[in-house]
């Protein structure tokens, strides 16, 4: 791929300016697209309409649009690189179109407004499915192409150049041409009414579709300037040619100077009064310029033409009545599909509020309440039995975590065997108070020893004058049940 050959300067653009870039490639070549597409469409429309009816055959070509369009991606993607190309071999291209992509563009993907594009990753890189698919996914990763404003753009660009053209159809008709007759009535229409309408068609799709597939392949392309540094590539290319011929360079720098210096114009000075003088008398001249009324404004035509209108607009009338009566059995389906969602959903899960789950708070207030002070430990982390993990904590070195766990079990255990409440924001000193007020006095001096060994080492950062092993066992035979305390 040779940057250098491009036809336009690779640099970022938003999708706006893509659009602006667009209509002057556009432009450069639209003879060539509107051939390729027309030499496609037009000859599969005759084809269609003789056999099956043209109307049919109009829907066809609408249809087979994503199928006509590749072509002209061909043609685009080799001149936009100053390539050499021809109608011919673009149109050789469908070819090598795998039937497995165009089937899903023509039936699953037809209303897709990213068709044109993606089209290039599947026509011009030919990965295989695995690749393609991580290709696409990565072309829309961080960017918003704005291909469905796009879509919209040339769907009413077709209405308006069809209108456009039925209105400069219906203009040409000669007057004496009787309009009485049923031409504006679809369903009682003769023949060549519906192929001359079904034609406009034809040419209005055909004029715009050069400008749809332009749009979508210089934003594909566009993308690949921001992902692949196109850009920043050529610029360096740039500068490596420039250096590699600096005599050219001197020479350029010349030329440069000599263009800059002024020159001396030898043209007369015109003088525009006398100018200005020759003209008005010239046209003054009878006989130099002939003056010629053409045509008059007759202001009295309501009198002329007292007569009723001739137009009959009741096909318009018959096309609105159809269209909502379509969009009232899609809607009458549409209820008709939700209700059947709803039953299948109330059969597979019993109800609307089986699968509903208590709010977070209330969820909340359920567990047991650790001061923060103790909360050094993730409720996620706690292991199922914290004496023992206490216990082996301490044997590895890590008083810190061991004393944690006993604190985790001692709070969880007074709480549950004696309702105290404890709150988030108390001190050691202030849960300390709390427990005395409710634990027998047998434990309280286990929780006395608890308490100031996790202030020695959470606070005073040493270590304190307990046996650790005896006050583990002190907690477990404190937790046991109460008939088991007696006992022992």
């Amino acid at each position: 791929m040779e940057l250098n050959r491009l036809s336009f300067n690779p640099r970022k653009r938003s999708a706006y300016e893509n659009f602006d870039l667009t209509v002057l490639l556009t432009k450069q070549h639209f003879l060539p697209l509107f051939s390729l597409y027309i030499c496609l469409a037009l000859p599969t429309f005759l084809i269609l309409g003789f056999l099956l009816g043209w109307s049919i055959a109009a829907f066809a070509v609408w249809l087979l649009k994503p199928l006509f369009e590749r072509p002209l991606l061909d043609y685009m993607s080799k001149a936009v690189f100053s390539q050499p190309t021809s109608i011919k071999s673009s149109i050789l291209v469908i070819k090598q179109l795998k039937f497995k992509d165009m089937l899903a563009h023509l039936t699953v993907f037809r209303l897709s407004p990213n068709r044109a594009f993606l089209a290039p990753v599947e026509q011009l890189e030919r990965l295989s499915a695995e690749r393609k698919q991580k290709r696409k996914q990565v072309l829309f990763a961080t960017s918003k192409p704005k291909q469905t404003l796009w879509m919209l753009f040339c769907v009413h660009f077709e209405f308006i150049v069809l209108m456009g053209l039925s209105a400069f159809s219906i203009a040409l008709i000669p007057d004496s041409f009787s309009l009485e007759e049923s031409i504006y009535q679809f369903q009682d229409s003769p023949a060549w009414l519906e192929i001359a309408f079904n034609l406009l068609y034809l040419l209005s799709i055909s004029l715009v579709a050069p400008l749809f597939v332009t749009g979508g392949f210089l934003a594909y392309l566009h993308r690949r300037v921001e992902l692949e540094g196109w850009d920043i590539e050529l610029a360096f290319k740039n500068i490596k040619t420039r250096f590699a011929q600096p005599l050219s360079l001197i020479c350029a720098c010349l030329l440069s100077f000599l263009a800059a210096m002024p020159q001396t114009s030898f043209a007369e000075e015109l003088d525009k009064d006398a100018v200005k003088e020759q003209v008005i008398t010239l046209y003054n001249q009878d006989d130099v310029i002939e003056k010629k009324t053409t045509w008059v404004p007759d202001f009295n035509f309501e009198q002329d033409n007292a007569s009723p209108s001739s137009f009959d607009f009741s096909w318009l009338s018959n096309f609105f009545e159809l269209i909502g009566f379509t969009l009232s059995y899609l809607v009458w389906g549409f209820v008709g599909l939700l209700a059947l969602w709803l039953v299948y959903y109330l059969v597979k899960n019993k109800g609307f509020f089986t699968g509903l789950k208590l709010p977070e708070k209330s969820q909340k207030k359920s567990d047991h309440v650790i001061p923060s002070l103790f909360t050094d430990i993730k409720h996620d982390e706690l292991p199922d039995d914290l004496i023992s993990a206490a216990l082996e904590s301490y044997r590895s070195g890590n008083l810190r975590l061991a004393l944690g766990y006993l604190l985790h079990h001692s709070l969880r255990w007074a709480q549950v065997q004696y309702e105290i409440k404890l709150h988030r924001s108390m001190t050691e000193r202030e849960c300390k108070q709390v427990i005395d007020a409710s634990v027998p006095e047998q434990w309280q001096a286990v929780f006395s020893t608890l308490f100031s060994a996790w202030v020695s080492v959470a606070w005073g950062h040493r270590k304190p004058n307990i046996d650790f092993e005896q006050l583990a066992e002190q907690i477990k035979q404190m937790s046991l049940p109460v008939e088991l305390n007696h006992e022992t």
